[in-house]
């Protein structure tokens, strides 16, 4: 079975992680998070490590080229899954900013999938973790980030040719039969 690449993107606070280490074990799979990837690729060139929560105030163009970098170097080849944990729009404090589809297609996957909720639960979601600094958004806000994600998640799919599968937060099971149906998937020859 060859190795399948997968992408879970979602606005910060919508529970990509917390969701993807729940159903990990259901499914055996390598989970990469960007951000982790990012402030560790930045560690090895610099003196200071970069907190989490800083990566959002530096160049995007500079954090991408770092994950793609730290990815390729990370990847486990004898695993079957990977799933990259990662974000289409990034919450600077110069306002919303798109990653685009390049830094995706260096990384070559085989589908993404969006983990969207209401807005409503992202923000209590935000405020109950004290471990992340995130900007304090309104749920109209969240609102508009979540829309404008969802249309540059979809962008990224179309442009790169991979399908993309829409799962609600929380939902462990479902995300465990996308992942699983599609962990089985055979390229056409």
């Amino acid at each position: 079975m060859r190795q399948r690449v997968g992408i879970v993107v979602g606005i910060s606070g919508v529970g990509k992680t917390w969701l993807l280490n729940k159903v990990r074990a259901a499914i055996p799979m390598q989970i990469l998070s960007a951000s982790t990837l990012i402030r560790e690729s930045l560690a090895q060139k610099e003196e200071q490590p970069t907190p989490q929560d800083d990566l959002r105030a530096r160049c995007i163009d500079d954090n991408q080229a770092a994950l793609i970098e730290a990815f390729n170097r990370c990847i486990d080849p004898d695993t079957t899954l990977v799933i990259l944990d990662a974000h289409v729009i990034i919450d600077t404090p110069d306002g919303l900013a798109h990653v685009s589809s390049d830094v995706f297609r260096k990384i070559d996957p085989d589908f993404m999938v969006f983990i969207k909720d209401e807005p409503r639960r992202i923000r209590r979601n935000r405020e109950r973790d004290a471990r992340r600094l995130r900007p304090d958004r309104s749920v109209d806000f969240l609102t508009k980030q979540q829309r404008v994600a969802i249309a540059a998640a979809r962008d990224i799919s179309d442009n790169l040719s991979i399908p993309i599968y829409f799962v609600n937060g929380g939902d462990d099971p479902e995300l465990t039969r996308v992942l699983s149906s599609l962990q089985e998937v055979e390229p056409d020859v």
